[in-house]
């Protein structure tokens, strides 16, 4: 049997009530040269019942014990057949030319990857504001700073060559929303890439998205910057202080102003001072 040009994979967690449409949002591509794998993170309701209901050859379901979107994602990844890996969360959706733009523009380009801008959508999908667009310039300065956006929803939105997963770069299991930046990071310390200014995806937000939970974001944000700097990416020390100051000043304004815990964001707010005094006045300047 002929392998698919691309494989979308899905990692899926209790997501029965979005799983149809996204795995539609996929099927509908003007690209029919697909697969669509589920993968079934140990979901407790139905969703690989929901997604097994889905009539379309082109649809493969993999059940696994529950161990993370990092893992899912990492045994789509062995499952895949196609040449090119697309990536999509359960509860996002493509817009219908989203693959063909991409395969096309990553062929055009002569890069191994590519990412467009999004939309960020509410519950019911509906956009909003304007498309949030990515950088045309260093992605990895740009997530590292915390400063700007490199990808937007960079885990419904990368298209990649096959070549970029075939040396054993994955998802790093130890993170769960930061996993998305990290293998940003990977990809593009090895490969090469291009922006497509368009918006070709949906991101759904809603307020028992992973983004909410602020010590998982605390840890993850700081093993993140951990594996950077095991990496050599911070050896730049105006960059290091910089990166640092703005990453505890996002941890410390998350537990004040999205958990109401002042006296866990305190401690972030001095080591960002001492690192960049000058954020002293950023909440002025934002008033």
């Amino acid at each position: 049997m002929k392998p698919p040009l691309i494989s979308v994979i899905i990692p899926a967690y209790n997501a029965e009530k979005w799983i149809v449409g996204t795995i539609a949002s996929v099927l509908g591509q003007t690209i029919a040269d697909l697969e669509v794998i589920v993968v079934n993170d140990g979901s407790t309701d139905g969703t690989s019942a929901v997604a097994l209901s889905v009539v379309d050859a082109r649809v493969q379901v993999v059940n696994k014990p529950n161990g993370g979107v990092s893992k899912a994602r990492n045994v789509g990844i062995e499952k895949a057949g196609g040449t090119y890996f697309a990536f999509l969360d359960a509860d996002d959706l493509m817009t219908p030319d989203s693959l063909e733009m991409k395969v096309n523009g990553l062929v055009s380009a002569g890069v191994d990857w590519v990412f467009s801008d999004i939309w960020r959508c509410d519950e019911e999908m509906n956009p909003i504001g304007e498309a949030e667009q990515g950088t045309d310039g260093d992605v990895v300065r740009t997530i590292l700073s915390g400063r700007g956006i490199g990808i937007p929803g960079i885990s419904s939105n990368l298209l990649a060559h096959r070549r970029c997963f075939e040396n054993g770069l994955r998802f790093d299991p130890e993170l769960s929303n930061s996993a998305d930046q990290d293998i940003a990071i990977g990809l593009a310390q090895s490969f090469t890439y291009k922006r497509l200014p368009v918006a070709l995806n949906k991101y759904r937000t809603s307020p028992g998205s992973m983004s909410r939970n602020i010590a998982l974001f605390e840890k993850d944000l700081l093993y993140l910057f951990r594996k950077a700097d095991r990496m050599g990416l911070l050896k730049d020390a105006a960059f290091r202080r910089y990166a640092l100051a703005n990453a505890y000043w996002s941890i410390g304004g998350a537990w004040w102003k999205n958990a109401g815990a002042p006296g866990k964001a305190l401690p972030y707010f001095i080591k960002a001072l001492v690192l960049r005094p000058v954020l002293f006045f950023r909440p002025l300047r934002r008033k």
